[in-house]
């Protein structure tokens, strides 16, 4: 069982729609860079895999 940590606070004050989209990417096992939409805005979101940790961070705000 792998956890996932989301390392920015910006994640807390993402819509429920845009979350789950971003969850369903973490779901599948896609690792990398991803854009994923943050409101009226859209977020480079970096997923990493690191042992049993699955990291998520922002990687630059578009």
């Amino acid at each position: 069982m792998t956890t996932v940590v989301f390392v920015d606070d910006d994640f807390r004050r993402m819509p429920r729609t845009d979350m789950a989209k971003l969850q369903r990417i973490i779901a599948s096992g896609k690792f990398g860079t991803h854009k994923v939409s943050f409101g009226d805005r859209s977020l480079n979101v970096e997923i990493k895999k690191q042992g049993d940790k699955i990291t998520v961070s922002i990687s630059k705000v578009i």
